[in-house]
């Protein structure tokens, strides 16, 4: 779908690019929250371990959380991807 899009672009048609931003952005909630909770539960299940940084997997776990916010927020992501499949 992206070569078609980009191939519609270089002709001056944007009418793709609306359904993949949608696509995108149901995809980028998915896989953020999946990396997100999957650590938190990883580094929970380690009990207090988990919180140093000798596990390594706190260090995981600060690389990971911001995901869910950046290039916008998850929930609003997540409305607009929705908002496309009822629509």
């Amino acid at each position: 779908m992206i070569r078609a899009s980009d191939e519609a672009v270089e002709q001056g048609n944007f009418k793709l690019l609306d359904i993949l931003h949608h696509f995108t952005s149901g995809f980028k909630v998915i896989a953020s929250n999946y990396c997100y909770f999957g650590i938190d539960e990883l580094r929970q299940a380690c009990g207090g371990a988990g919180f140093t940084l000798a596990s390594g997997i706190a260090d995981y776990w600060e690389d990971t959380a911001p995901f869910t916010t950046y290039e916008g927020v998850n929930v609003v992501m997540a409305q607009q991807s929705s908002r496309y499949v009822l629509k």
